[in-house]
């Protein structure tokens, strides 16, 4: 007798995750989870069924663009998201509000990554990630990522800006720090500021223009005039001798 072939299953593919960030042996999520939890009850954020969309969208941004992007991005995963995901939104905002940066990036790793990638939280934690957790080999390719999901964004290409810089390619830092400063709008004076400031810095570096660098430090105090650090570059730049600012 001919012995028929049997027919292999197939195997699913696997489904690329990000390797999480280490967190310190002290932190205790379920303690933060229940401290944003807390937070949530004292300002009668209550979620439900009925409401989950519209409190998120109240709650979690005040910027019209990005809630607007979030708006888009609900309407997409509808069916995948709801009261559970909402909870853990809101306590991701919880987080940001409190600047607790080990439960911001813990609670992305541990929840916001069971539901479809949002990439405007994945933006806003990938800048965790890089600045506070130190950890910008992760936060890189995320970034590239939410640049091609978010194209008229200004802060995640200011983020790859800032991360050529701190590895010394000034010219790959001054290609993000423009493409940065072309997406910004009215309401983002702060971010503005710290882009037009180093970029400014990073053409300083590459041209030596002393005008140039001055207008572009004077254009980050216009947009931030607390912006204690530009000025005092601005007297740096203004000075007779070679300034350097590093």
């Amino acid at each position: 007798m001919s012995r028929k072939a049997r027919k292999r299953p197939r195997r699913r593919e696997a489904r690329s995750r990000e390797r999480p960030s280490p967190v310190p042996r002290t932190f205790d999520y379920r303690r933060v989870i229940g401290q944003a939890d807390k937070v949530l009850a004292e300002s009668d954020v209550a979620v439900s069924a009925d409401n989950w969309q519209p409190v998120v969208l109240d709650w979690f941004t005040a910027n019209e663009r990005d809630r607007n992007e979030l708006a888009h991005y609900i309407a997409a995963h509808e069916e995948q998201l709801g009261v559970t995901w909402a909870r853990d939104l809101l306590r991701l905002e919880v987080f940001f509000r409190v600047n607790d940066h080990a439960a911001i990036i813990a609670h992305y790793d541990r929840a916001m990554s069971r539901y479809p990638p949002a990439p405007l939280v994945k933006m806003w934690v990938a800048e965790q990630i890089g600045r506070h957790g130190g950890d910008w080999w992760r936060a890189r390719p995320m970034l590239l990522t939410v640049v091609e999901q978010l194209p008229a964004h200004a802060r995640p290409r200011y983020e790859l800006g800032f991360l050529h810089f701190l590895l010394g390619d000034f010219p790959g830092a001054r290609h993000w720090f423009d493409e940065a400063a072309a997406r910004l709008t009215d309401d983002e004076n702060d971010i503005g500021a710290q882009v037009f400031y180093n970029r400014a810095l990073v053409r300083y570096a590459l041209d030596g223009d002393r005008e140039a660098a001055i207008a572009g430090v004077k254009e980050a105090l216009r947009l931030n005039p607390d912006y204690r650090q530009a000025r005092e570059t601005l007297r740096g730049l203004r000075g007779r001798e070679r300034w350097v600012p590093w």
